[in-house]
């Protein structure tokens, strides 16, 4: 199926998790990360429990600090 990660078309499994696509990116560990699917952010705890839609978009945004 077809998703959408930062605007870029990625096709995983059907029945893929929040979780199974984080690891393939590469992402194993969440401080610092705000994580959002269809526009709604998503706990950390929440992470191991969504399963992908096709179609769904995927925002990832690492906060930066600056001066």
């Amino acid at each position: 199926m077809n998703i959408f990660v930062n605007d870029e078309l990625k096709n995983v499994s059907t029945g893929s998790s929040l979780r199974s696509l984080l690891v393939e990116l590469g992402m194993v560990e969440f401080n610092g990360w705000a994580i959002a699917v269809n526009s709604e952010v998503v706990p950390v705890d929440e992470i191991d429990d969504l399963t992908l839609s096709d179609n769904d978009q995927i925002m990832l945004v690492q906060a930066t600090q600056g001066g």
